[in-house]
């Protein structure tokens, strides 16, 4: 969500994740939670400041027990539309509690969410059972186009995120309903895009373009 994960050798210093201000690298720091030190003398730093991620060393099996209870990936060939109908199955909650549930899809996350569901035409609070086949094939599809265009255009920068080359990420300007609360849906220009809140996240919708 924020920090750093920073390469540095002799010649240079490689860093993904947010920049810090005026590229000042005091390394290590306060936020610095780990440190990887390599034979050649170069080093790797962790740095998180709200301590939402974490590392742990596991063996094969272990690793294969943590993999176990992910779902699906959705840039995977076995995330195909017959087994993504069949994930969703006789399920009776909202649709995108069901997306952000790491055992049925794993890493779909927040934003691109919200932006499948509004290219799809249904509102995220849509209870599963009530989705048609179309539906259900449409939402598939606009899973996977969303997450490949992202992927293009190296993910979505808000604030100050860069890649390990520096570069930030140009998908936020084909967001259509993420952080466009209060403003007219750019699809039908009737009503204006609300925001609610779903397993504690920010939701936004159209109520005239999803259904």
């Amino acid at each position: 969500m924020t920090g750093q994960i920073i390469y540095t050798n002799q010649e240079k210093v490689i860093t993904g994740g947010h920049s810090i201000k005026n590229n000042k690298f005091d390394l290590p720091n306060k936020q610095t939670h780990l440190i990887i030190y390599f034979q050649d003398q170069s080093k790797l730093f962790y740095n998180d400041q709200r301590q939402f991620g974490f590392w742990q060393v596991v063996s094969p099996q272990e690793l294969k027990k943590i993999q176990d209870k992910l779902g699906l990936n959705p840039l995977y060939a076995e995330f195909n539309s017959l087994n993504f109908k069949k994930l969703l199955g006789n399920k009776k909650g909202n649709i995108k509690s069901f997306l952000l549930n790491q055992k049925y899809i794993a890493g779909l996350g927040n934003i691109y969410t919200d932006e499948s569901l509004f290219r799809s035409h249904i509102l995220p609070f849509r209870k599963i059972n009530t989705l048609t086949a179309k539906e259900i094939k449409k939402l598939h599809k606009s899973i996977k186009d969303i997450l490949n265009l992202s992927i293009k255009y190296r993910g979505t920068t808000f604030n100050n995120y860069v890649d390990a080359r520096g570069r930030k990420g140009k998908f936020i300007q084909f967001l259509k309903i993420y952080r466009k609360e209060g403003q007219k849906c750019s699809r039908c220009q009737k009503e204006v895009i609300q925001k609610i809140k779903i397993l504690g996240r920010g939701t936004r919708y159209c109520s005239y373009c999803q259904k």
